[in-house]
């Protein structure tokens, strides 16, 4: 019976998920730029405008440039 419901089904979910982990897989190896670190809290940042606004919330934090 189960078999039966899948062949119902109008998309196949193969493809979707080549796409998702194809997604997955270029956000892991993408190295972040800027390391922030604040009291309890560690965040990956992009560019420095994220930068400039992480530090507007959180002044007394480090940072690392990579």
């Amino acid at each position: 019976m189960f078999s039966e419901m899948v062949e119902v089904k109008k998309y196949k979910r193969k493809k979707s998920l080549k796409k998702t982990l194809n997604t997955v897989i270029e956000i892991k190896n993408s190295s972040p730029k800027i390391i922030f670190k604040a009291e309890s809290l560690v965040v990956t940042l992009r560019n420095k405008a994220q930068l400039n606004r992480w530090l507007k919330i959180y002044p007394n934090a480090c940072y690392t440039i990579t």
